[in-house]
């Protein structure tokens, strides 16, 4: 049976037990846990982060069985079961700084109940999460999942003070976590933008951000290898419509959806939002930008009115990249 298309789910359960095409990545995923603990990887919109995030959430909970037909499950991996803390920051309340705090209190709040655990008597968000890993951790080392860290930011990015009180909300809540070192098996962290580790992450001076690294390079996205591979069948499909070669119609993808390079090696990915789509729809359009325009950096350019004929030719380091603060928008485009 023809696997479906996951143009409508990011959830790695839902992908494995209803039929859905999983490009399996779980030798890259193996390779970086088998040696690391906290990481860090900044990817555009509708590039597979909160599917990477689930795979490593029923990874890292053990669950071997939706892991069977992949590389991992044929692989001498002994799947420990781990407690597992999973929070999407795009879920929460983000308008002010007291929404922010209430809602990450109520995500921790919830998570504790499925385990049993009354937060009640721990009136903020860091205090929270230092409970619920310290009694998590009496089972097995926990793991803790945060995806779109950095939502509450961009979010707000037009509204320097919103975005500032956000800021110290997520410095203060991340600050807890390297107290917790004893308790934790591994940390992951996405999101959108990279900003300075000064600015939010001050505490965790162990994240390892690959972000840039080449051991993450096709950690998201599809090489030219994985769409033959995983992909034959429906872009052959496409090529009858297009009434075209498969290496001709392979071409025109290539054009299309195949601009993304994540570090010094000359291994570019394509988008998978664009790929499945047009496998899906037979038609070729820019559904990456309908649907992931990075609406804060648009905003950004219109209020600062910069010139996009110099951001065209711009050559920025792996320094700059980094160092990102709200605070300080001009900074991503200073070239000097």
């Amino acid at each position: 049976m023809m696997k479906k298309l996951p143009i409508d789910v990011s959830t790695f359960r839902t992908m494995m037990l209803e039929n859905y095409l999983y490009i399996d990545k779980t030798h890259i995923i193996h390779d970086l846990i088998k040696d690391g603990r906290y990481f860090f990887l900044s990817r555009p919109r509708r590039f597979g982060k909160s599917l990477l995030i689930s795979t490593l959430e029923e990874l890292f909970s053990g669950n071997e069985d939706l892991f069977k037909d992949l590389w991992i499950g044929k692989s001498k991996y002994t799947w420990p079961q781990h407690p597992v803390i999973s929070l999407n920051f795009s879920d929460l309340d983000i308008e002010s700084a007291s929404e922010l705090k209430t809602s990450l209190a109520v995500a921790l709040d919830d998570l504790a109940e499925e385990h049993g655990i009354d937060l009640s008597k721990y009136p903020t968000p860091g205090l929270k999460l230092k409970r619920l890993v310290k009694q998590l951790s009496k089972k097995n080392p926990v793991v803790i999942l945060i995806d779109e860290y950095d939502y509450p930011l961009l979010n707000n990015i037009s509204n320097l003070k919103v975005a500032e009180a956000n800021r110290k909300v997520l410095r203060n809540f991340f600050s807890v976590i390297k107290s917790l070192d004893r308790y934790l098996r591994a940390i992951f962290i996405t999101g959108i933008s990279n900003f300075s580790k000064t600015s939010i992450f001050s505490g965790l001076n162990n994240l390892n951000d690959i972000s840039l690294d080449p051991v993450a390079a096709n950690l998201l996205g599809y090489t030219e290898e994985e769409m033959l591979s995983f992909l034959k069948g429906p872009i052959q499909e496409l090529a009858k419509i297009e009434n075209s070669s498969l290496e001709d119609t392979m071409l025109k993808i290539q054009q299309w959806y195949n601009g993304y390079r994540f570090s010094e090696f000359p291994l570019r990915v394509y988008n998978p939002f664009s790929v499945l789509y047009v496998l899906k729809k037979n038609k070729f359009m820019n559904y990456w930008f309908d649907s992931g325009t990075p609406s804060f950096l648009v905003n950004l350019l219109a209020q600062e009115n910069y010139a996009l004929e110099n951001i065209e030719e711009a050559q920025l380091s792996r320094k700059s990249l980094g160092t990102f603060d709200i605070a300080l928008p001009n900074r991503l485009f200073n070239h000097s």
